[in-house]
């Protein structure tokens, strides 16, 4: 099924190609706010019929524009009106948690058309994890009277139509209908209605959740109208979410004012961004769309900005997707960053709470405000299964430091970081070995809790499942960064015999890695350490974060290397999750065998640390040239892991239920263009170096308005040279 997607302010909405969310749908569409569904059917009709799409676009995020016709109508006198006579446009859009959407009628034919424009409304209040399959005990008053009450019905107004819910947790939420101009019918939509169609399977349904469908209540509307010729005809509405104690005020604006205040927030974003452009405009193209995303999953926050990490399953707060995606776009955008570190510090770990898998100075995994939280149902309210957020704050905080060198951002965040790394040192390290392993205490939480958090993403050649405490090894070497990077910060800042401790503490941990982690039949790493110190010896792309976190030593780099590149792992599109030789390979698996762009972006970076230029391009090219034909020339969050096969000119298959936005991704395209420009920044020396290696389809990039510090540069690269052609502040550019 081809989705239209919007986001913004906490709120975004999935639907189909028309526009509609229909009933039954299994691929979760939906108008959601704050974990919640308030709208699980919007249904448009004319005459009882379907409308037929023409096109339809959402790339602006916020905005989608749907052109649809109409089918062959027989009016009641038995006239037919031809199909393609009456254009029928959808604007629409979200601003402050409200879907907003104005329909144009047009009718092209020579005689007036009488029609009954139909628009049907209901919202099943759905927790996010109930839509994704999460077991529940009980569920609210709307779906079960023994809990305590009947169906809440629709209530009406002359120009409003309310959906009501009261859920276990005590919160009432609503999905409040708002017209301009009085509906001529209202009718309630029984759940009994509902239920009769569930029957109809729906058309494209491709993937399914295992949801168990219920029918709420609902609401339709009608319209009649006589569509003159060369006449048109306007209808607005307004879908507004709001729950009981939180104020939402809605101005009810005019639908162009609603439209240029959203597209001025965009506007303020791209102002305080870098201009990017390139001699090849579909990598232009392919930036300015990341840009665009990244601004439409980011909250306004604390000096800053939080990355949701994608649409739809995660449109929340996430603490290692916040991480890479604010690491990825600090030449783009540092708000992200400050925004990202602040956010999480505010919600670092205060306490042992095995419910939640809290520990005093971990860095969070994942924040929901849906009903099941707030119930305790699960214990995301926030949950902390993540064994890598924390170093991953800690490399942010000090790469963050590089850019901006901002002593009040330092000193503020100075104490959250150290809770950081004695979370590291003590908390992380469940055995006392030196290397720092993950296990799940909480009865609802993640059994892997590595980046690949799958539940079989650690498995042995056989299929056994690694069980836990597991000791990731991307994870170790995050921790060796961090405490690099650190010590090169407490350096600057005079703190040299913590510099000095952090250093050897980082060397210890590279030789405990070599001992424990090397496979010599394989001449590569395993992917982790079991409960009994077995190493997993099979062949993932975690191990090329090691190149990128800089722990291994020369030889075993090149080794690497060669592995990485080797037609198993790279498929021409990418470097996949998992080796293609491995027994579990599958290219169409989450873990086991697809291709994420944010993956390989670390690993090229990686590359070019380590001097391996002409195989970070080529991974590059690999991963640019997939983006080619996805849709706005997107990145989503994942595709699959078939091999390229430029003989019949396949192109890579998506995988069903990727996030598209997704923040990592749309990062991953801005980190691809630093990692070829070997752009690095050093802003308490005022210093920007960089080391251009651009690839044959790249041989001009200009960046404006790139931030070092407190300074501002503008920069042309050809080939390998560098001019600088304006700077505002003192900035020294360096080329390596």
């Amino acid at each position: 099924m081809e989705r239209i997607v919007l986001a913004e302010d906490s709120a975004f909405l999935v639907c189909d190609d028309i526009g509609d969310i229909p009933f039954g749908n299994t691929v979760g569409l939906g108008l959601y706010y704050l974990d919640t569904r308030f709208l699980s059917v919007l249904e448009t009709s004319i005459n009882g019929q379907r409308l037929l799409r023409l096109s339809s676009s959402a790339e602006h995020n916020y905005m989608a524009n749907i052109q649809l016709t109409n089918p062959t109508l027989v009016l009641e006198d038995g006239r037919p009106v031809p199909p393609q006579t009456i254009s029928v446009r959808r604007d629409r859009f979200i601003e402050r948690g409200a879907l907003k959407e104005r329909i144009g009628l047009f009718n092209y034919n020579q005689f007036p058309v009488p029609i009954t424009l139909s628009i049907t409304f209901a919202a099943d209040f759905r927790d996010m994890f109930d839509i994704r399959g999460f077991h529940r005990e009980a569920r609210g008053q709307i779906f079960d009277p023994a809990c305590g009450g009947e169906p809440l019905t629709p209530a009406c107004a002359d120009d409003t139509i309310t959906l009501h819910y009261l859920g276990l947790d005590g919160v009432r939420r609503e999905t409040n209908l708002v017209f301009d101009q009085t509906p001529a019918e209202r009718e309630l939509v029984t759940a009994d209605e509902f239920q009769r169609r569930l029957a109809e399977p729906l058309e494209g349904a491709l993937y399914r959740f295992g949801i168990v469908e219920e029918a709420p209540p609902g609401a339709r509307v009608s319209f009649p109208l006589v569509l003159e010729p060369d006449r048109p005809y306007m209808l607005t509405f307004y879908v507004s979410p709001a729950l009981q104690g939180l104020e939402r005020h809605y101005a009810r604006a005019t639908f162009d004012v609603s439209v240029r205040r959203v597209k001025e927030s965009y506007d303020v974003w791209g102002a305080s961004s870098t201009r990017i452009s390139a001699d090849n405009e579909l990598f232009t193209e392919m930036i300015y769309r990341s840009q665009v995303d990244l601004r439409g999953l980011s909250s306004p926050c604390d000096a800053g900005y939080y990355p949701m990490a994608g649409i739809p399953w995660f449109g929340t707060a996430f603490g290692r997707d916040a991480i890479i995606t604010a690491y990825q776009t600090l030449s783009l955008n540092a708000g992200l960053a400050r925004g990202a570190l602040r956010y999480l510090a505010a919600n670092q770990g205060k306490q042992d709470n095995s419910w939640r898998d809290e520990e005093p100075g971990k860095i969070m995994h994942e924040i929901r405000r849906g009903e099941m939280a707030l119930r305790n149902e699960v214990p995301h309210t926030p949950y902390y299964g993540s064994v890598d957020s924390t170093p991953l704050y800690i490399v942010l905080f000090a790469e963050t430091m590089d850019w901006l060198a901002d002593d009040q951002l330092y000193q503020d965040l100075l104490p959250h970081v150290e809770r950081a790394l004695e979370w590291i040192d003590c908390c992380g390290d469940l055995d006392g070995d030196g290397l720092i392993e993950y296990r799940t205490r909480s009865t609802r939480g993640i059994r892997n809790q590595s980046w690949k958090d799958s539940y079989d993403a650690v498995q042995f050649p056989d299929g056994r499942l690694a069980e836990p405490p597991i000791a990731a090894i991307e994870v170790q070497g995050y921790v060796f960064d961090a405490k690099m990077r650190l010590a090169r910060l407490f350096r600057r800042r005079g703190r040299e015999a913590d510099a000095e401790r952090l250093t050897r503490e980082a060397q210890l941990l590279r030789q405990r890695v070599e001992a424990a982690f090397w496979l010599p039949d394989e001449q590569f790493y395993a992917q982790a350490l079991d409960a009994e110190k077995r190493p997993v010896p099979v062949v993932t792309s975690n191990v090329g974060h090691l190149l990128w976190s800089g722990l291994l030593d020369e030889d075993h780099t090149r080794l690497v290397v060669q592995r990485l590149m080797s037609g198993d792992l790279f498929s021409g599109w990418g470097i996949r999750t998992l080796s293609s030789l491995s027994p579990n390979f599958n290219p169409m698996s989450y873990h086991n065998g697809s291709i994420w762009p944010h993956d390989n972006s670390l690993i090229a970076a990686g590359l070019r640390r380590c001097g391996y230029d002409r195989e970070a391009a080529e991974i590059i090219t690999g991963v640019y040239e997939a983006g080619l034909h996805f849709r706005y020339y997107r990145m989503p969050e994942l595709y699959c892991g078939f091999s390229r096969d430029d003989r019949y000119r396949t192109s890579p298959p998506e995988y069903p239920v990727s996030c598209s936005p997704q923040a990592w991704a749309a990062g991953s395209v801005i980190q691809f263009l630093v990692t070829l420009l070997g752009a690095r920044a050093d802003a308490s020396k005022r210093r920007l170096y960089l080391r251009p290696h651009l690839p044959d389809w790249l041989r001009e990039v200009r960046m404006g308005n790139l931030a070092v510090g407190a300074a501002r540069v503008d920069l042309l690269i050809r080939g390998s040279s560098v001019e600088v052609l304006g700077r505002e502040g003192q900035v020294d550019v360096i080329v390596e």
